[in-house]
């Protein structure tokens, strides 16, 4: 689904206090993850994907088949950076954050810096040229996603 600027500009990702705090079955997980990203015109998360995020280390096995937050903000974030990132740095930060064992501030601080972003973005684009924009915003990608690996190595 395509967005608006504006409408990426008002995106808000679910903040920790928001997402449930009993553990939830993974029907309920599906449907938290994609309404929270639907806005974002990313492709529906699925059981497999999720499987797989448990098999590649990720976050952990669910207890009962139910997910807490930690496992649920995990599925959000690995959804996200799959936009641009492989899975071997998406690891690579995950395991950072979980050794950390800081993972509300971690996912606080990832949800400010994301909406900032797309805040920032709408804001600096001018409606004059669609392609310079494109143009624009793919080197700026390509500069962070640089930044972002140098950091995690």
């Amino acid at each position: 689904m395509a967005q608006t600027k504006s409408g990426l500009a008002h995106f808000e990702l679910t903040s920790w206090q928001a997402l449930p705090v009993m553990p939830i079955y993974m029907e309920q997980l599906l449907q938290l993850v994609n309404q929270t990203l639907a806005p974002l015109g990313i492709t529906a998360v699925t059981k497999t994907m999720v499987n797989s995020y448990v098999k590649q280390h990720f976050f952990s096995r669910p207890v009962g088949r139910q997910y807490t937050r930690n496992q649920i903000v995990a599925v959000i974030v690995v959804t996200i950076l799959k936009q641009d990132f492989d899975l071997t740095t998406i690891s690579r930060a995950i395991l950072k954050i979980r050794d950390s064992r800081a993972i509300e501030p971690r996912y606080q601080q990832f949800k400010v810096a994301f909406e900032r972003a797309l805040r920032l973005q709408s804001l600096q684009l001018t409606p004059a040229d669609a392609t310079a924009q494109a143009i624009e915003l793919a080197a700026q990608t390509v500069g962070a996603h640089l930044l972002t690996q140098q950091r995690l190595s």
